[in-house]
């Protein structure tokens, strides 16, 4: 009987040793596993402090001048004639974008004589042209592109997600070669629309409005676009519209202002460009017809333009 009893005391101190090293194992274990978290869990939160304190001081530290403005002279051509003049300011540095349209029927000095934008381009072409409008506007631009309609429509087509735009107004018009009604208001417009409301004729703000919707298409599609959200296709679509163009722009050009343009890019919320009217008085009518800018036009487009 006592050995019986001995036997069984053994039995359990056996039982209670292990049930005691399992139980520290669990410990151990269980113990490590959460030092384990908590130790991972503060390196994550340390790396998001640190990051965000990174980016932050990226953001500060991010410093451009003038000399880092970039200003691109657009013209639009429809049927082998000039319809639009759109200078486009790029600016990191005051962190905006600016776009303003000159009408087609903008008198310029050329030589010894006045003569419309439109013109002097027909018969002197771009680098006149240019010239001649840098003189009048007091703006230097960088680089030029010339896009026809066609190409245009190749370029909203590029970002396959069509232009949106504000239609100022509801659009009525129907001869041989051009048939378009639209109503007004906030529009998803597709290529053929976008090069539709190019051509119209019939703006109630007459051809000075037809001038400043260049600008408006223009700034839209840079609202639109040049985000950081596509930053990682910049590439891409530098060299899809730099082929739809006629343009001294080459590649030296676009790896200097990259920079600046993806800064612009990361601080856009969909309206960094802004549009700026040149103002003017039209005189005459029909053929005759003639727009000369505002004396103060210099000082008002340097406050875009720089």
């Amino acid at each position: 009987m006592a050995l019986w009893e001995k036997k069984k005391t053994k039995r359990r101190m056996s039982n209670a040793l292990i049930f005691l090293l399992a139980f520290i194992v669990f410990l151990l274990v269980f113990g490590g596993l959460c030092l384990w978290a908590v130790v991972k869990i503060n390196e994550e939160r340390l790396a998001g402090e640190s990051s965000a304190v990174s980016g932050f001081e990226s953001s500060r530290t991010v410093s451009f001048t003038q000399e880092d403005a970039r200003n691109l002279l657009i013209v639009t051509v429809d049927n082998d004639q000039a319809q639009g003049f759109v200078a486009v300011r790029a600016d990191p540095a005051l962190t905006k974008l600016g776009a303003a349209a000159f009408p087609r029927d903008m008198v310029v000095d050329y030589e010894t004589s006045e003569i419309r934008l439109y013109e002097l381009y027909a018969r002197q072409g771009i680098a006149a042209t240019r010239t001649a409008l840098e003189k009048t506007s007091g703006v230097t631009f960088d680089n030029y592109a010339v896009i026809t309609y066609d190409n245009v429509a190749k370029a909203v087509d590029h970002f396959e997600a069509g232009l949106i735009f504000n239609l100022p107004e509801d659009l009525d018009y129907r001869d041989d070669s051009l048939t378009i009604r639209m109503t007004g208001g906030l529009k998803t417009l597709t290529s053929s629309q976008v090069v539709d409301i190019l051509r119209y004729p019939s703006w109630h703000g007459g051809r000075k409005q037809q001038a400043n919707v260049q600008a408006q298409i223009v700034a839209a599609l840079i609202n639109q676009y040049m985000t950081e959200a596509r930053a990682g296709q910049a590439d891409g679509d530098f060299s899809t519209l730099v082929n739809l163009v006629k343009s001294d722009i080459l590649v030296s050009h676009y790896t200097a202002a990259k920079p600046g343009l993806a800064y612009l890019a990361s601080r856009n919320s969909g309206s960094i460009c802004q549009v700026l009217e040149v103002r003017g008085e039209y005189q005459g009518s029909g053929d005759a017809l003639r727009f000369y800018a505002d004396e103060p036009v210099v000082d008002r487009l340097k406050e875009l333009f720089g």
